[in-house]
């Protein structure tokens, strides 16, 4: 479990990245024990996540009770959490970027914290009606392009890699995310 200050350090970290300060990976700890520890953010973003995904069911027909429901976006959220670490150790391996693959998971679980910060305000403006939805559906995906080159910046500055390889990892986590999404929707409709 993270202490206090290790919170406060990743997040800091985190909202630095997005300022593009170059030296926003020093407030990282980038061990295996800094990694482990990073995976705290999934519970300071879960209620967030949780409020986004309320929203989101609101408008899709579901016949799954809420235990079922419950349950299967719970194990989604895990997987989401652990697939795309799994996964990007794998490709750090084949491009040989094996010492920058704790760094990057570090940051981009970090990362998180600030995008559920600005996506859920989006989305409740959305939620509570004060944006028409036509102009919900424009900010939201605005946002999602936000938050897209944000993760785009973590990878290109915690792994050292190309644009087009940033890229690259941004797509690898879309299409997981993808998988996930595609596959809980159709065990709760």
């Amino acid at each position: 479990m993270p202490s206090f200050r290790d919170i406060v350090y990743g997040i800091c970290g985190a909202w630095r990245l997005a300022r593009r300060d170059p030296g926003a990976m020093t407030y990282f700890e980038r061990t295996v024990e800094g990694f482990w520890k990073s995976f705290f953010a999934a519970v300071i973003v879960a209620p967030g996540y949780a409020l986004i995904l309320l929203f989101d069911l609101s408008h899709v027909e579901i016949e799954a009770g809420a235990l079922r429901i419950f349950l299967v976006q719970s194990c989604a959220f895990v997987i989401g959490w652990t697939a795309f670490p799994v996964a990007v150790h794998h490709v750090c391996q084949v491009i040989d970027k094996k010492e920058a693959f704790i760094g990057y998971v570090v940051a981009f679980n970090w990362g998180k914290v600030i995008q559920i910060a600005v996506f859920l305000p989006a989305i409740g403006l959305i939620a509570t009606g004060i944006l028409s939805e036509e102009t919900g559906l424009f900010v939201r995906w605005i946002v999602s392009l936000l938050i897209l080159g944000y993760m785009w910046l973590i990878a290109r500055t915690a792994l050292g890699v190309s644009a087009m390889g940033a890229v690259g990892f941004v797509v690898l986590d879309l299409v997981i995310d993808l998988i996930i999404h595609a596959v809980t929707l159709g065990m709760i409709r």
